[in-house]
């Protein structure tokens, strides 16, 4: 039954909106599933993910100890873009590459890379070893046509394969991600914090979720595959056509319009205020790492 078919159900048209009211984890056989480096459990494990803020990381994921897991990152970021949305700064301009990122693993959870498909219509990556040798496996959107489904759903495929291994299914909202074997059996669920949710109706962000993952389930495997998911759609191609064609159009058509109004003289002393306090950050993070992480 697709999910178009399923939307007479007043309890599914809540899932598809919101998410799961009350999700239940159901526990799997240990070794079971799609394994990564083989850490599993006989509880319930709880984990929490979030959007690195003025820093070269991307993302980080932490145990509900607050022990750091796995971070990424890609190269040429700007971790003060932030501050300087329209590039005033004499900060250096580099060339970004989202689609080339590293994640770095600790405590049990392995180093990989996040690559995309040369070629693929629904945003594929492939989760590599660190020398890229080894491709444990894949995420990448379902075609909503050929689904019958109303959500952005996406899918787990074990190696290069096309054999879905898991389902996740994600809410109209973007409070839930589902992660389901083939049985249905809920494994996994990312659900925004209570934090993240006031922020996002506050100021239209709010990235940190909450992540559960069910006893007998490789832990590993779930933290890579939120890591990919980030991932999904990006493309050299796009990073190609960013940094070469559409950046240094938007800078000439910038400049073009701030000579033109007069404000010229303004942007500069604009630029010179946010340098001073990018300045001011660099020292409170080198601060910070040296004394307190």
């Amino acid at each position: 039954m697709t999910e178009i078919d399923r939307l007479q159900d007043p309890n599914f048209q809540l899932e598809v909106l919101l998410g799961p009211p009350c999700p239940e984890l159901v526990p799997q056989a240990p070794g079971s599933g799609l394994r990564f480096a083989g850490q599993v459990t006989t509880a319930p494990r709880q984990f929490v993910f979030k959007k690195a803020h003025l820093s070269n990381d991307d993302f980080r994921i932490f145990s509900k100890e607050g022990q750091l897991l796995c971070v990424s990152h890609h190269m040429g970021k700007n971790p003060y873009e932030a501050l300087d949305p329209l590039g005033l700064s004499n900060q250096p301009q580099r060339a970004e590459w989202k689609s080339l990122t590293w994640v770095t693993g600790y405590h049990g959870m392995p180093s990989f890379k996040i690559r995309p498909k040369t070629l693929s219509r629904h945003g594929r990556q492939y989760v590599v070893d660190e020398q890229a040798g080894r491709v444990f496996f894949s995420v990448g959107n379902k075609s909503r046509l050929s689904t019958m489904s109303v959500r952005h759903n996406m899918e787990v495929c074990e190696g290069d394969s096309d054999k879905e291994t898991y389902a996740i299914e994600a809410d109209l909202a973007g409070r839930t991600l589902q992660f389901k074997n083939p049985k249905g059996e809920l494994v996994a669920i990312a659900q925004k914090s209570t934090k993240a949710l006031i922020l996002s109706a506050a100021l239209g962000g709010g990235s940190e979720m909450v992540l559960d993952v069910a006893p007998g389930v490789d832990w590993t495997m779930v933290l890579a595959c939120m890591m990919a998911v980030q991932q999904v759609g990006a493309h050299l191609a796009k990073d190609a056509f960013s940094n070469f064609v559409a950046t240094p159009l938007t800078n000439q058509a910038q400049d073009t319009v701030l000579e033109a109004t007069g404000l010229d003289g303004i942007a500069n002393q604009m630029g010179s205020l946010t340098s001073s306090g990018i300045r001011k950050v660099q020292q409170f993070s080198g601060m910070y790492n040296q004394f307190f992480k």
